[in-house]
């Protein structure tokens, strides 16, 4: 887990003291090493030049300085964040073909493996991952991302140069000048509280889409000429490829495939742990770490806990559940937070976080992870489970459309579609219009949208060429469609980003290993039936292997929230901040109409609960707008 970012073929040359300052803004995505490297024209390195890279390592595999990043030679360059699970494999097949490594990284077969089969390596390759990796003598160069976008990788295209970063503001203060901020991607962010890919908030920086990466030369740069992603693997290839007949889903062979993946993701130089609630996913890695891997070695597990009574608090839960194994090897760590620490952490957030965000668990997780550091630099987390084993229960309402009346009474889409003109307000009738959507595609995006902001939108978030439509008439008539949509927006652009920002904000790795190739492909292959059936609506078969790991896991209690008690804060505790921020002249800048989004915080104040979502948004647009002014853009020395 670390920080990269570089400019090819820059419009004039980078002195290594304005690299060197770029690089110590973002030293917490890698703090046990930052180095950078300046080449001329000629691709030689030199003290100042047109290509310049930066790299801040957090160490993980091989803690030596041997494998310190810029990774290099005479010829080529690599800077990596993220890790390979499969590097071992992959370093003994390199070996049999004559490659010498002088390192126990996984960095340095990640360097040779793209140096023997160049972008096929991709295919090769499990893991997270974000790099860029530079042939100097044949001037030609390779980005990219891994399959689901666990790690970030923004890029610009400016003139005759190439811009790229794990953090939007370093290609912000690489760049010459300080590109405008796109206003479809404000109004994409007010629907669906994140910015879809390929969009970014500023106009002309784009993130790569995850299983892409970008290749080009010199001389297609010194020519302008558009670089365009390519594809090297798609959730929608995958998911739509016949099931073998004679194959069946069991219990077994997903245990099979995690406690592989467990033995790969387990690996470290460092201490490691693994995020514990009481949810049936990381209850269920935590079963499998206690049959599998506890024995040899001792692990800890980490839960929040709270200081005050709240549901989110599930450390008795979790406490009870790892007593049920009598494992002296499972060492349980109360991460006991003081609410007002969460929310004295806003005014810092967009430190780290580098697009507007409106998911208020990024505060949670970022404070969580800061108290993990104190015991690990690597944590496992049961992230992605949910969109790969139909986990949210907003799944069975996009497939049962149904009508949530006041009072929180729900009818049928028929009845519903009967009473619309009935309701009692311009809130409940756009609400209506978003629960009863027949396309499936829109009614994956309403399930996001708050009705206050549609009523103010021209432009629905599915009108714009986002990642994930291209290619969805491929898997458009799936029962599973809202969840593979899920893979391609919610997880890579909403789930992911947070945490990631949130860890790295601690410098702290977290791992995901439901997002392990071999798990991705198996419940892509796997039918709906197998993940929601007559006994379990959610998660079937990992429901199913965990009552065989941990009888005394009381498998149907419901699922607790994560939450924070965020009407509450922007009420009391931020509510002068709040109203001082969202002013006319903020959201003038952010190419907003200023009088009815001014007309939503007032209403909300007034004590319309209904808009405390909406404000949220508007509040994290105004804070990140004030760290935006302040980014100042490399300048000629």
């Amino acid at each position: 887990m670390c920080g990269l970012a570089g400019v090819l073929n820059n419009e004039f040359p980078v002195e290594a003291g304005q690299l060197a300052a770029i690089c110590r803004k973002v030293s917490f995505r890698g703090p046990d090493s930052s180095r950078q490297r300046l080449y001329d024209k000629g691709l030689h390195p030199a003290d100042r030049g047109n290509t310049a890279v930066f790299f801040n390592r957090l160490a993980i595999i091989d803690l030596d300085a041997r494998s310190n990043q810029p990774f290099e030679d005479d010829r080529y360059t690599l800077v990596f964040n993220g890790e390979i699970y499969n590097y071992r494999s992959l370093k003994d097949e390199l070996k049999a073909q004559g490659f010498s490594f002088r390192t126990t990284s996984d960095t340095e077969v990640l360097f040779y493996a793209l140096q023997r089969w160049g972008a096929d390596a991709l295919k090769r390759i499990n893991g997270m991952f974000a790099f860029c990796w530079l042939d100097r003598t044949e001037r030609r160069f390779i980005l990219s991302r891994d399959r689901v976008g666990i790690k970030p990788l923004y890029y610009r295209q400016h003139g005759k140069s190439l811009i790229f970063s794990s953090e939007l503001d370093s290609v912000l203060r690489l760049s010459p000048d300080r590109p405008g901020i796109q206003p479809a991607a404000i109004h994409q962010f007010l629907q669906t509280q994140f910015i879809p890919t390929p969009f970014t908030i500023i106009r002309g920086v784009f993130k790569l889409p995850p299983g892409h990466y970008l290749q080009g030369s010199w001389d297609q740069l010194e020519q302008a000429k558009p670089l365009a992603p390519q594809a090297y693997w798609d959730a929608y290839d995958q998911a739509i490829i016949p099931p073998d007949p004679g194959s069946r889903s069991d219990p077994a062979d997903l245990e099979r495939i995690l406690v592989d993946t467990l033995s790969r993701q387990m690996v470290a130089d460092v201490p490691l742990g693994l995020f514990l609630s009481s949810g049936v996913d990381s209850s269920l890695l935590t079963a499998l770490v206690n049959k599998h891997f506890a024995a040899s070695g001792d692990v800890n597990l980490f839960t929040v806990a709270f200081t005050e009574d709240t549901v989110s608090d599930e450390s008795r839960d979790a406490g009870e559940f790892i007593k049920g194994f009598n494992n002296p090897h499972l060492h349980p760590h109360r991460l006991v937070i003081d609410p007002s620490v969460i929310g004295g952490h806003l005014d810092r957030m967009y430190d780290y976080f580098d697009e507007p965000f409106g998911d208020q668990t990024s505060l949670l997780n970022w404070v969580i992870s800061i108290k993990a550091k104190e015991f690990v630099t690597v944590a496992l987390s049961g992230d992605g489970a949910d969109e790969l084993f139909w986990g949210y229960g907003r799944y069975g309402q996009w497939r049962d459309a149904s009508l949530t009346l006041p009072g929180n009474r729900s009818v049928s889409r028929q009845m519903g579609s009967f009473l619309r003109p009935f309701l009692p307000s311009g809130y409940w009738r756009s609400s209506a219009a978003l629960q009863l959507e027949k396309d499936p595609v829109k009614r994956h995006f309403n399930l996001f949208a708050s009705p206050v902001m549609t009523q103010l939108e021209e432009k629905a978030v599915w009108q714009y060429p986002i990642w994930a439509l291209a290619g969805i008439d491929r898997i458009r008539h799936r029962d599973d469609l809202v969840s593979l949509l899920d893979v391609k927006t919610y997880l890579a652009d909403a789930m992911l980003h947070k945490v990631d920002r949130a860890s790295m904000a601690a410098s702290l790795e977290v791992r995901v290993p439901y997002l392990d190739n071999t798990v991705i492909d198996y419940s892509l292959s796997l039918p709906l039936s197998e993940k929601s059936d007559a006994v379990y609506r959610h998660k079937a078969i990992l429901k199913k292997l965990l009552t065989r790991l941990a009888p005394h896991y009381p498998v149907d209690r419901p699922k607790k929230g994560f939450n924070f008690p965020l009407d509450s804060w922007l009420r009391n505790h931020w509510c002068d901040k709040t109203r001082q921020l969202i002013d006319k002249d903020t959201l003038t800048a952010l190419g907003l109409e200023a009088k009815p989004y001014l007309d939503i915080v007032k209403r909300y104040y007034a004590g319309d609960k209904n808009n405390c979502i909406p404000v949220w948004y508007l509040l994290n647009l105004a804070l990140w707008y004030r760290k935006y002014k302040d980014i100042i853009p490399q300048q000629p020395a």
